[in-house]
This record gives structure tokens, C-alpha cells and sequence, in this order.
């Protein structure tokens, strides 16, 4: 029988324990956009799962003001982002757009 490999969504309860690939003196951030209904289930979503992740910063999130649209910004601290957080923004319906961005640490 082939292992079966488990969904994730913002619907999951909890992430399993991240696979880290460092990267020394970098930021590794993401900016994505979903409906403003769902702004703050999201980020209660987003601060359940980072709990205790010190690396991981909520930048800050809002609503756009020409498209009244959310907006949340997440940075890895020396860190990639952990690629089943891509993937679940990749995949999920509640997310309109993402964009993944690379920034040295700031001396």
C-alpha cells in the first residue's frame, strides 16, 4: 500500500515539525493577499501555528486600500520559509496572491 501523504490547508489545526534549511544573514519573507472577511481567522491561524517559532515574524497585515483586500507580510529569520507553508499558499482557495522575496539582514 503506498504511503498516503497527508493535506494541508488553513483549515489544518496544526503544521508538522518544519524540515529548517538555514540561510545565515538572510530574511526569507512572503507577502500574500486573501479576502478581508477572512484577515483575522487568518492571522489567529498564522500566530497558532508560529507559536513559539522565534524565527518566524509577523511583519504586519492590513487591507489594501484601493482593493479593500488583505494583506499579511511573514519573515524567516536565517531560515527559508518552510516550503509546506509555500505550498499551502500555493494551493489554497483563500489566498489570492503571493510573492516570495530574499533581503540580507540589515547591519
Amino acid at each position: 500500500m503506498a504511503d498516503i501523504v497527508p493535506s494541508y490547508s488553513f483549515q489544518s489545526p496544526d503544521l508538522p515539525a518544519p524540515q529548517a534549511v538555514a540561510q545565515p544573514g538572510m530574511f526569507q519573507g512572503v507577502m500574500f493577499t486573501i479576502s478581508s472577511d477572512q484577515l483575522e481567522w487568518i492571522i489567529n491561524k498564522i500566530e497558532s501555528w508560529f507559536d513559539g517559532r522565534d524565527e518566524i515574524i509577523l511583519i504586519d497585515y492590513g487591507i489594501s486600500d484601493k482593493k479593500e483586500i488583505g494583506t499579511v507580510i511573514l519573515e524567516w529569520d536565517g531560515f527559508e520559509i518552510d516550503s509546506l507553508f509555500i505550498a499551502i499558499l500555493r494551493d489554497e482557495e483563500l489566498v489570492i496572491d503571493y510573492c516570495v522575496y530574499n533581503r540580507p539582514e540589515v547591519v
